[in-house]
């Protein structure tokens, strides 16, 4: 007698060609079907699943390179701040000297001017 996972294989063939089949042979043929039609499904699941699956391996290969762009431009920008404010720093340390030295300057001739004008 045929089992839900291993139906005789020639029960359906039995069914079909005998004009009054035994109910027991009737019955090995519907599981006969039923098993068939369940590989049928599992083999087609599977078949979505492996493709499914390359779909998200090729997306994951493509999220990870661009992780490694983001990742190398952060570095590149990172680098480039860096130097800006290393060079702001310089020109800080120059800027206000010359600054103070203009204005002392201005200052020291504004007060000549005014000192020795007549009046």
């Amino acid at each position: 007698m045929a089992t839900p996972t291993e139906p005789a294989t020639d029960a359906l063939y039995q069914a079909l060609s005998n004009p009054e089949p035994d109910p027991q042979v009737v019955h090995a043929a519907i599981e006969e079907i039923r098993y068939l039609s369940g590989h049928n499904v599992i083999a087609a699941i599977e078949a979505k699943i492996d493709s499914q699956s390359a779909l998200i391996d090729v997306r994951l290969a493509r999220i990870e390179a661009q992780i490694t762009e983001v990742k190398a431009e952060i570095t590149s920008q990172t680098a480039r701040i860096d130097a800006q404010n290393s060079r702001i720093d310089v020109l800080q340390r120059v800027i206000w000297p010359l600054i103070g030295l203009l204005a002392t300057t201005v200052f020291g001739l504004l007060y000549r001017v005014i000192t020795t004008a007549p009046g």
